[in-house]
């Protein structure tokens, strides 16, 4: 592919292009039960036209939008090239949302149609369904739909592919037919943003930009498109980034997605031992987490030898952030502690195969990183918003990066990126979305003469490289007028082992505070000497930190944060907002009477 491409086919045209010219190589495989079934393209061209035809049959038509609530799996992806290929438009909805979530999804895209995996979906759905006024069908992937009003009709799976295959005839005309009709600036795909500084939106992707986000993943992973690499699938495909890299990208790559259930890929992990891997921060970290235990768990020898591989490990990856080159007997030195030591233990997850993994979607703590890179993975980090589909920044040309950069822009002319005055990151390029769906003024704000305004706030560093310091939006602005970004200062707690979440409080107040929620290594110790570790690490925290920048006081947060009570989105981002409503007294204890919190409060608030 050329540093100019540019798409020529629709997404369901190229399923049909892939299933022509190689009916019999592998597309995809699903691992479900400790068994794995493998899909050659024609088969999967095949139950997309069976899909496609069974929803055009019960009334799916062109424009229509249909919602999908299930996890990664086949029939994720049999549904959306088949919604497409009729020339609708696929709605994503998180595995995680609720009743009242999915009701107002459905009404905001006007869905006609509900695709689900579980009874646990489509009791939802059913629940809600009465208050949709376009919804007229739901799917039940593994199960029949419970009771519907009388309007909207339910099907299974398999009743609506075995009906779609009695109207496909005897050959595979019918689906190139469908095909035939769409335009590769048709809208293809609703994300609903997560919604951590604001309402839920529908992004709207065409066909078009999603192959030039595809284009980006590419760039991180320019072997893909000569030789087949594995990757396995087990993100919500409801989110972008997961929807990219395991749905679309294998359309125009050699990319060979396993799909399973999200309790299953330590397992899947171990067995397909993947090429190819794009993940937030968090599952990055609980991999090294398990593994870090299982080096103390060996013999004192085994101990000792893996010591020694990190002391070389370390001095060679100081090496590359430095960029230097280390010398013939520490190179040397490293390349045998690879093999005898980082790579079998890599292998006990399933990571000896990969050499280069990226992340996205959230700050990832530099220890962790580091500590990935010293096992000889070349971790780097990636950039990218719903808006933008994949990853316009990336650290694409640079082998183990030194943490703390998002890497420079995509070599295409027509990608750019700005810096405005207030630092916030600027981008016009072919891959950002079309529009907020049915939302013109929000469109307005965020999209200003092609130029996408991200709301993250950046600089460049001597390098040239370009590194985030905070979200626009998600800032504190102390009583002393003083703006912090409270990012960094969380994800600087977030490395420490005692710690697995840190909220930043500070909004209207004289100073800054922290709520934390401990690790189960700290929750281990009694209470005193939990508060006592706790301290130590807000105070190793504070010691880089400007004295307006510095945690005063902390409070251990008496419950985890949960979605349900709409202090996580959907993907496990906090919402700052909600947080601080929901442990207000706690977050008073550390002011007291005398700051002016209560008096900004009775300003902003209601009259009685």
């Amino acid at each position: 592919m050329s540093a100019m491409f540019e798409p020529a086919r629709t997404l369901p045209g190229l399923l049909v292009d892939r299933a022509a010219g190689e009916p019999d190589a592998v597309a995809l495989r699903h691992w479900r039960g400790g068994t794995v079934r493998t899909y050659t393209w024609r088969s999967y061209a095949d139950q997309v036209r069976a899909v496609a035809l069974g929803l055009t049959a019960r009334g799916v038509r062109r424009g229509d939008r249909v919602a999908v609530m299930s996890g990664a799996r086949p029939e994720w992806v049999f549904a959306a090239l088949a919604v497409q290929s009729v020339g609708g438009v696929v709605v994503g909805v998180y595995p995680t949302n609720s009743a009242a979530e999915i009701g107002q999804l459905l009404v905001h895209s006007e869905a006609v149609a509900f695709i689900g995996e579980t009874t646990t979906e489509l009791a939802k759905a059913a629940e809600t369904a009465g208050r949709a006024p376009a919804l007229r069908l739901v799917v039940g992937i593994d199960a029949a739909p419970p009771a519907l009003p009388a309007a909207v009709a339910g099907t299974t799976w398999e009743a609506l592919c075995a009906h779609g295959a009695e109207q496909a005839g005897d050959g595979p005309d019918a689906l190139s037919a469908l095909v035939a009709e769409g335009s590769l600036d048709d809208a293809a795909v609703l994300f609903y943003t997560s919604g951590s500084t604001g309402e839920p939106k529908g992004v709207t992707h065409s066909h078009r930009t999603l192959q030039h986000a595809v284009r980006t993943v590419i760039g991180l992973y320019p072997q893909i498109v000569r030789h087949e690499h594995d990757v396995v699938g087990f993100l919500p495909l409801a989110h972008v980034a997961p929807a990219v890299m395991s749905l679309f990208a294998p359309l125009l790559s050699r990319l060979v997605v396993t799909y399973c259930a999200v309790a299953d890929y330590p397992d899947v992990l171990r067995a397909v031992r993947p090429t190819v891997a794009l993940w937030p921060p968090r599952f990055h970290e609980k991999l090294a987490a398990e593994l870090v235990t299982r080096t103390r768990t060996w013999s004192r020898p085994r101990r000792l030898a893996y010591g020694f591989a990190l002391r070389i490990g370390r001095r060679v990856a100081e090496d590359r952030w430095s960029r230097r080159r280390s010398s013939l007997p520490l190179r040397l030195a490293y390349a045998a502690v690879l093999r005898g030591v980082f790579l079998p233990l890599r292998a006990t997850v399933g990571m000896d195969r990969i050499r280069l993994a990226y992340t996205a979607s959230a700050a990832m703590p530099e220890s962790v990183l580091g500590i990935w890179q010293i096992w000889g993975l070349d971790l780097r980090e990636n950039y990218g918003l719903t808006e933008t589909g994949a990853c316009p920044v990336a650290h694409f040309d640079q082998p183990f990066p030194r943490p703390g950069t998002i890497g420079k822009k995509f070599a295409d002319p027509r990608f750019e990126v700005q810096v405005a005055d207030d630092g916030e990151m600027l981008i016009r390029a072919p891959l950002l979305f079309t529009g907020y769906w049915r939302a013109p003024g929000e469109t307005a704000e965020v999209l200003r003469d092609g130029w996408f305004h991200t709301g993250d706030l950046v600089e460049y560093t001597p390098h040239a490289e370009l590194r985030l310091i905070g979200r626009k939006k998600d800032v504190l602005i102390t009583r002393g007028g003083k703006t912090i970004s409270p990012q960094p200062i969380e994800t600087r707690l977030r490395e420490s082992a005692l710690i697995d979440e840190a909220i930043v409080v500070g909004e209207a107040r004289k100073y800054l505070t922290v709520l934390l929620g401990p690790s189960t290594t700290a929750t281990a110790s009694s209470a005193p000497a939990r508060d006592a570790l706790l301290r130590a690490e807000v105070d190793r925290v504070n010691a880089d930190l400007a004295r307006a920048e510095q945690l005063k006081d902390f409070r251990v947060l008496p419950r985890p944060l949960a979605a349900e009570r709409g202090e996580l989105t959907a993907n496990g981002k906090v919402r700052r907002g909600a947080v601080v409503s929901a442990f207000a007294p706690l977050i008073d204890e550390m002011y007291g009477a005398d700051d002016d919190a209560a008096i900004a409060h009775h300003v902003s608030a209601r009259p009685d």
